[in-house]
């Protein structure tokens, strides 16, 4: 297990402590899947058992109708239903997925939000840097949506999302949303936030979240690679690998995230 991966996993831990079984309670109880993660990072786009497991079915369907399906059921008055529909987008090309996804970020309920904006995360959907970022500034915004939209820009890795996180990181005091913060930027890997990151390296109060920022640096520089210079490197050699090998393998990769979270 990467330092990184040994950093997040303790600020997960850190939000399980401070906010007892909030997302297995208020957001989503049991079957909801990820529908909420403590760890946004970590978790963005990952597909566990229960309903998740509808993103692997709806793949095997035509487009036409699972996009079809899930308009309908995102009618629906109950919010399980709501995310378990946008879970069949997940691994589904088609040019409406996007837009479906970016308009349900305005669902009244935050277990919706987060499932979409996990997703575009995962998607790595450029088009909603613009959205996710304003909507990171508004007052209406829950602060875990905050954590996830912060985390999903930094998959997304578009400079774009670069100063919204900056932003964000320098007005949040919590440790978890720091830390989150400057991995996102990392990922991201703008010249623009060396400063900000040799700030917090110097003066933040978290030695985690100041090795954070160190790495972040790093990945800045070109001297560690970023998450997503790691999956485009595995996806190019696997360019020729069936599509169902290429999802069981994905499953292997969650069910293994889901035993390290254990």
């Amino acid at each position: 297990m990467t330092i990184t991966r040994n950093l997040f996993a303790v600020f997960a831990l850190g939000v399980a402590l401070a906010v007892p079984h909030l997302a297995f309670a208020q957001y989503g109880g049991q079957g909801l899947g990820s529908a909420l993660s403590s760890n946004p990072m970590s978790h963005q786009g990952q597909v566990k058992p229960g309903i998740d497991d509808m993103a692997n079915r709806a793949a095997t369907e035509t487009p036409f109708k699972v996009i079809k399906d899930v308009k309908l059921g995102l009618k629906d008055a109950d919010p399980a239903v709501r995310v378990s529909e946008l879970v069949k987008l997940r691994y589904l090309q088609d040019p409406e997925v996007n837009q479906i996804l970016m308009n349900s970020m305005s669902d009244p309920d935050a277990r919706v939000k987060i499932k979409a904006v996990d997703i575009l995360g995962a998607r790595e959907a450029n088009e909603s840097v613009t959205p996710m970022s304003s909507m990171l500034f508004l007052r209406s915004t829950e602060p875990i949506v905050k954590l996830h939209l912060v985390a999903a820009l930094g998959r997304i890795g578009d400079a774009q999302g670069a100063m919204p996180v900056m932003q964000y990181l320098g007005e949040d005091q919590d440790e978890r949303g720091r830390g989150t913060a400057v991995f996102a930027l990392g990922e991201i890997g703008s010249d623009k936030a060396v400063g900000l990151l040799n700030t917090v390296v110097a003066e933040d109060q978290s030695q985690m979240v100041r090795r954070l920022a160190q790495e972040a640096l790093q990945k800045v520089s070109g001297q560690m690679p970023t998450e997503r210079a790691k999956k485009v490197a595995a996806d190019s050699s696997k360019e020729n690998e069936p599509t169902d090998q290429k999802l069981a393998k994905l499953r292997e990769m969650d069910k293994k995230m889901e035993d390290m979270e254990r």
